[in-house]
């Protein structure tokens, strides 16, 4: 979200592009079943993947026990992610989230923390034709 001072001084996403395009990043966030899958690329089509990361690779940098979808393997995940970004010079992030609602709100807090979010979108699919109701039990 930006402050007071950047919605006056910026009106549009477009006037932004003109200042520093290299500054803008989107970023997948991808929680499957059992996993967790960050994906930061540019935001204009520069270049489709800056970096990518998941929490079996973190898992794995981590200790050998630990599993792939907890809380402290997701911290790792985002704090990589946050470094990484850092490390690129991106001040301005566009997230595209999938997963629970909960979680949202946990990326949301911790990626503003570090940077200006423009956008938080929830790409979560939806069946078209609705859930499968449950068989008939045959006796």
């Amino acid at each position: 979200m930006l402050t007071k001072k950047q919605q006056y001084s910026i009106n549009s996403l477009k006037q932004l592009k003109d200042l520093q395009p290299s500054q803008f990043c989107l970023i997948h966030v991808n929680k499957t079943k059992n996993n967790l899958h960050c994906v930061v690329s540019t935001l204009f089509g520069q270049k489709k993947t800056l970096w990518s990361i998941s929490g079996g690779r973190m898992s794995s940098s981590i200790g050998s026990n630990s599993r792939r979808k907890t809380r402290y393997t997701q911290r790792a995940v985002f704090n990589a992610v946050i470094e990484k970004a850092f490390g690129l010079g991106l001040r301005y992030l566009v997230l595209h989230c999938k997963g629970a609602i909960s979680s949202k709100r946990f990326i949301f807090k911790i990626f503003n923390q570090h940077f200006t979010v423009l956008l938080l979108k929830d790409c979560t699919s939806v069946a078209h034709n609705g859930t499968k109701p449950p068989a008939k039990r045959r006796l």
